[in-house]
């Protein structure tokens, strides 16, 4: 059975780039797609008249995002939907029979944008499925890896299976990275010695080996590169990513702020952007 891709469309420059990924990815793989476009209620009259034009808009629009797809070449049949609603409920509900979500990352307004900027992020979070996030502006350069990050949670393995899935199917070098910070205890500065600083790394070594395990057998064509770097881990996948193809994250990490749906890392990562990300499920 092929794969199904959902597209969030809004007409904006920002959801065509959005749109012209998710259709090359899909032409590639062979996967089915579906374009989604929500005209959110929040700011609508509940009068019958208003939701019928807020309908009829948001059909116009799905309608002139399937008549693009088509002029970029794409030659796969589409489905669409179009609904008025909650954004954020409505994708979160459409995910469920999606194999992959993608959506356009930007800061408009909540009548052109209303499924993109920090809502890519809420939506991250509550999807049924790995959502990809697709930046404006971004640049690959030749053979660029996929970079992934690595810190030994369940999280972090299933974006690490994801991400060399990835990497094999595009014959680039899966970027294993691995990130750490001196201690912040006051005072504890001062006795950061260099076997301190060996010996972290050396752990360090040990976790991205244990993080890495069995791809070698699973996928023997694949280059593993590792990158151990001393930097917050939000900064270190940013700037790993830099350039590369794509950016995998799971859904949630380690850290302490479980109360979240989506992990700090994640968060901090969807709200930089350097390359396309995917975000995987737990």
């Amino acid at each position: 059975m092929s794969e199904k891709y959902l597209i969030g469309v809004d007409g904006s420059e920002h959801s065509k780039k959005a749109l012209a990924w998710g259709l090359a990815r899909a032409t590639e793989r062979g996967a089915e797609v579906e374009l989604l476009h929500v005209a959110d209620d929040s700011f609508l009259s509940e009068s019958v008249a208003f939701l019928s034009e807020a309908q009829k808009a948001s059909e116009q629009m799905l309608q002139a995002e399937s008549d693009y797809a088509k002029q970029i070449g794409f030659a796969g049949p589409i489905a669409g939907t179009a609904v008025v609603g909650h954004p954020i409920a409505e994708v979160e509900e459409a995910s469920k029979r999606a194999d992959l979500l993608v959506l356009g990352a930007h800061s408009g307004s909540r009548f052109a944008g209303s499924l993109f900027g920090t809502r890519a992020v809420k939506i991250a979070a509550v999807a049924h499925c790995p959502v990809a996030v697709v930046p404006a502006e971004y640049d690959v350069r030749p053979n660029a890896g996929v970079v992934v990050g690595v810190d030994g949670s369940d999280a972090s393995r299933k974006a690490v299976a994801y991400a060399a899935e990835e990497a094999s199917r595009r014959q680039v070098p899966l970027i294993a990275v691995y990130t750490w910070m001196p201690p912040l205890t006051p005072g504890l500065e001062y006795l950061w010695s260099e076997e301190l600083v060996d010996s972290q790394k050396a752990a360090a070594e040990e976790a991205i080996a244990i993080g890495i395990a069995g791809l070698a057998s699973r996928y023997p064509d694949l280059e593993v590169k590792r990158e151990i770097i001393q930097a917050s881990p939000v900064a270190a996948l940013v700037q790993a990513a830099e350039g590369a193809s794509l950016l995998v994250v799971g859904s949630r990490g380690r850290g302490g702020l479980s109360r979240l749906l989506l992990g700090s890392v994640s968060h901090g990562v969807l709200q930089a952007l350097p390359c396309p990300v995917i975000v995987t499920r737990n």
